[in-house]
């Protein structure tokens, strides 16, 4: 079914370089180009309908993913009652099988879903409903504690891939302050800091971000917290949250007491979920229709349609994603009006 509204969606835009009526933007847009002030002046009428066709192109979209993201949900779902089935019984039964039960938590861990390059879901199973909005993974550095009070100013340095960054962490400031401080001048290579339970740092990272550990997290400092001088590779550990499925074990009953509450508290967050994406994908689709049925309609009847559709698409979870997806294609539904106005 996602399938067949994205193929139109493609078909769709691959018309958009054919002799139809959105070539004639790209010809305003040419006509601009020749001189400033030269462009086409299209009758309002044609530019509301343009409006209206981006927007519906943009309808569609919010439609695919949402039942995209509702079939990858009801996938992880069965996997996962089919996992909580086999805790429920091991539990019963005072023994069980923890390589039957590993091998089922990490079908759910391998779930990718995503529309068009845009991930929908998180290893968490929360819903991404901007982009690069994945819940962080976290990794607590090894050997080193950069949250050490300290009588001096320590000049740190760190590199990650190709991105570095320094920054200062002062002298007779409490741990708190020091992750806050880090925190902020990691920021601007896009990774964060905070303490974790123990009161040692965590840094996180995105999933991009995390492939790159591999290659070393390189730091080096002033002799205070790190030794000077040349860079040094720095040893993490990932601390996985609880709703992080690879965090659950199996072992024995104590540790399938705690992945059957963890999986039953998992299950009503994709519940939840999969109840708003179904939601939004009927809303989404009725005013869809309701515009293409009004399109020969009142003028006042169209933009009451157009409305009533904005105001559902704006409810998505997947809007921001959707959005960027259209952007990057330059299919927005402003881009399309600047175009046409030349």
């Amino acid at each position: 079914m996602v399938a067949a509204v994205s193929d139109p969606l493609s078909i769709q835009q691959r018309n958009t370089s054919q002799p139809t009526a959105p070539s004639q933007g790209q010809g305003a847009l040419a006509a601009s180009k020749k001189g400033k002030g030269k462009g086409v002046a299209l009758p309002q009428w044609r530019l509301e309908s343009y409006r209206r066709w981006a927007q519906v192109g943009q309808g569609q979209h919010q439609v695919a993913a949402a039942q995209t993201g509702a079939q990858a949900l009801r996938q992880a779902k069965g996997q996962l009652e089919s996992l909580q089935r086999e805790v429920n019984t091991a539990l019963r039964r005072g023994n069980g099988n923890p390589q039957s039960m590993a091998a089922k938590r990490d079908r759910v861990v391998e779930q990718n879903a995503s529309y068009r390059g845009q991930p929908l879901l998180d290893r968490q199973m929360n819903l991404v409903t901007r982009p690069n909005a994945q819940a962080p993974r976290q990794f607590q550095l090894k050997g080193v504690d950069l949250a050490a009070t300290k009588e001096q100013a320590e000049q740190v340095s760190l590199q990650l891939g190709k991105e570095k960054t320094q920054l200062e962490l002062p002298a007779g400031v409490d741990r708190a302050k020091l992750a806050q401080i880090l925190n902020d001048g990691l920021s601007g290579i896009g990774l964060g800091a905070r303490l974790g339970q123990d009161g040692q740092v965590m840094l996180m990272l995105n999933e991009q971000q995390a492939q790159l550990l591999d290659g070393g997290l390189w730091m080096s400092g002033q002799g205070a917290r790190l030794p000077a001088g040349q860079a040094i590779a720095i040893k993490t550990e990932e601390a996985m949250p609880w709703q992080d499925p690879r965090e659950w074990q199996f072992d024995n009953q104590a540790q399938l007491r705690q992945s059957q509450a963890k999986l039953r508290k998992t299950l009503d967050k994709v519940d939840a979920q999969l109840a708003q994406l179904e939601s939004v994908q009927h809303n989404v689709a009725s005013r869809l229709a309701k515009v293409n049925r009004n399109s020969q309609a009142s003028a006042q009847q169209v933009a009451e349609a157009s409305q009533q559709l904005q105001q559902a698409m704006n409810q998505a979870p997947f809007r921001a994603q959707v959005s960027s997806l259209l952007a990057q294609a330059n299919l927005s539904r402003t881009q399309v009006t600047d175009l046409l106005r030349g």
